[in-house]
């Protein structure tokens, strides 16, 4: 008996970047591909002998894996050579030395080889951070927006087969549209391939109708009406395909027309299943349909979640249209949860503003991000329970207005108020730096806003303006009594000042150095000041 090989595993590359709702954002000006491009693309890397191979068998040699199947020892995987000797899964392992009494027969070492198998799933994770398993053994890759970062899908095809080789495994690989398109090229086509994009209807057409994997009952009908290669199946009307052969036969017939129809269980690199999704009753433009069966879709995502003990951080739907790559969206969750009726109202929101370029087959759900249980409450009597969670508000508005239009407001060491401040990600449950709370005990941000405005020394206004407006005052004994607003010339009704602000003396423009008055007028209270030429402009407004 040959001693297992162990699997080598290879530093993961990191997690490569995210793309925009659709794919659509792209490297900006540097000759790169498209982080996410629009067009789909699947690597499937077939491991015809991983079940042998990972004992230390080669392709070339007759070895079958067997173990007590239906009151009897069969086969249950086998090498390419054991299957040119005519040995098949199923064979018992009689029937097996009878037909070639050379083969050697492995006992199957389920545990081990499942240990093995996840090994190699994160031994290709530095390729792709999607990947799925294909079958059995084999893997399927997302590398739409990563091929480009090992040159190109060739150089990528180079380094999948060596990293497969060091790993002390044979593979055929493909990369097309589709994963089951892949699959069937990889699986019966003449070598590894890269199809071009919109090329897999071409590439498939001369493989035989197996190829695509239909179910037996499928096979059989389609063996009585002489359909034995694909491209003669492509051909038919996707209507009477449709109404003759149900769901299967329109998904596969779409495969085999060159478009994406498959549907991936996609993985985590510890083996996490983390999509699920649902054949929608017929071609849709409307929403409506995807609205009705999006409720079950959920609670299955959910207890999906709840089987790992984790929750929800960002989601992405995927429709998959008639025609054309899928339409992508995708939501980032505030707080972490796994309830569906929350998640339901996160994900129907952000698909008020979907228009389809083509009608919908098909809906997606995957959860591109999830973390451990939190473990969170609400409290009881905290006020701020009873309404919207401040991190589902924050993410509701990020989804809205776009990544990075919410910011927190940081002091910058600056005497001059314009730039006394910086933007800084804002984090839920994190307290920005700033001035500590002047009175003991007292929490509320806007009571402690209020305490810095009024009650202190030298009040601050809360909104500053970007730049300073340029204001006409008319002063009496130096301090501002009239100001011109828009609607004409308004008496000052308090004013308080002034307070001198100066510095910048080694700048270029020669330093700054302004008097600050808090000037009331027409129902309100602003932040004023006269500059070394007399010229007032308006800072801010309490």
């Amino acid at each position: 008996m040959k001693h297992p090989a162990g699997l080598v595993l290879f530093p993961d590359r990191g997690p490569w970047p995210e793309a925009s709702v659709g794919g659509q954002r792209e490297a900006r000006d540097t000759g790169r591909e498209p982080l996410r491009a629009r067009t789909p693309r699947y690597l499937v890397v077939r491991l015809p002998a991983f079940a042998l191979e990972r004992c230390g068998y080669d392709s070339g040699d007759v070895a079958a894996c067997v173990d007590d199947v239906k009151s009897a020892t069969r086969i249950v995987a086998l090498t390419p050579a054991a299957a040119a000797e005519g040995l098949r899964v199923g064979m018992t392992a009689a029937e097996a030395r009878a037909q070639a009494p050379s083969v050697a027969l492995e006992p199957l070492d389920a545990v081990g080889q499942a240990q093995d198998h996840q090994a190699l799933l994160e031994a290709f994770a530095g390729f792709s951070d999607r990947l799925a398993t294909w079958g059995e053994q084999d893997l399927v890759l997302d590398v739409r927006g990563t091929a480009h970062l090992f040159g190109g899908e060739e150089g990528l095809l180079d380094q999948v087969r060596e990293r497969a080789a060091a790993l002390g495994h044979s593979c055929r690989l493909a990369i097309a549209d589709d994963p089951l398109a892949a699959w069937a090229i990889a699986a019966y086509g003449s070598g590894d391939t890269a199809v071009p994009p919109g090329g897999a209807a071409a590439a498939l057409a001369p493989l035989p109708i197996v190829a695509l994997g239909p179910s037996p009952e499928l096979a059989d009908s389609l063996e009585v009406l002489g359909i034995r290669k694909v491209g003669t199946w492509a051909e038919l009307d996707p209507a009477s395909v449709a109404g003759r052969f149900g769901e299967e036969g329109l998904r596969l017939h779409r495969i085999a027309r060159g478009e994406t129809a498959s549907r991936l269980p996609w993985q985590h690199a510890d083996g996490s299943t983390v999509c699920e999704g649902v054949v929608l009753g017929g071609p849709t433009i409307r929403l409506e349909p995807i609205h009705f069966v999006l409720p079950g879709l959920l609670v299955r995502v959910c207890e999906s979640l709840a089987r790992r003990d984790a929750m929800a951080v960002r989601l992405a739907i995927r429709l998959l249209l008639e025609r054309g790559p899928p339409h992508v969206v995708r939501v980032r969750v505030g707080r972490p949860t796994r309830d569906p009726e929350r998640l339901q109202r996160l994900v129907a929101a952000r698909l008020e503003r979907v228009r389809l370029d083509a009608p919908a087959v098909e809906l997606l759900l995957e959860v591109e991000e999830h973390t451990a249980e939190q473990g969170w409450q609400p409290g009881l009597m905290d006020r701020a329970e009873a309404a919207e969670p401040l991190e589902d508000l924050l993410a509701r508005m990020t989804d809205a207005l776009g990544e990075g239009v919410l910011f927190g407001a940081v002091p910058a060491d600056s005497w001059l108020p314009e730039e006394g401040w910086t933007k800084r990600e804002f984090r839920p449950g994190a307290r920005l730096p700033g001035p500590p709370a002047h009175r003991k005990g007292d929490q509320d941000p806007v009571a402690e806003q209020r305490h810095l405005e009024v009650e202190g020394e030298r009040p601050r206004p809360i909104h500053l303006l970007p730049r300073p407006d340029r204001v006409e005052v008319q002063e009496r004994g130096g301090r501002p009594v009239r100001v011109r607003l828009e609607t004409g010339w308004a008496t000052v009704s308090r004013s308080e000042g002034p307070e001198r602000l100066e510095g910048g003396w080694w700048r270029s423009d020669g330093g700054w150095c302004r008097d600050y008055w808090i000037v009331s007028v027409d129902g309100r209270t602003g932040w004023c000041f006269r500059d070394e030429q007399a010229r007032w402009y308006v800072q801010g407004w309490f």
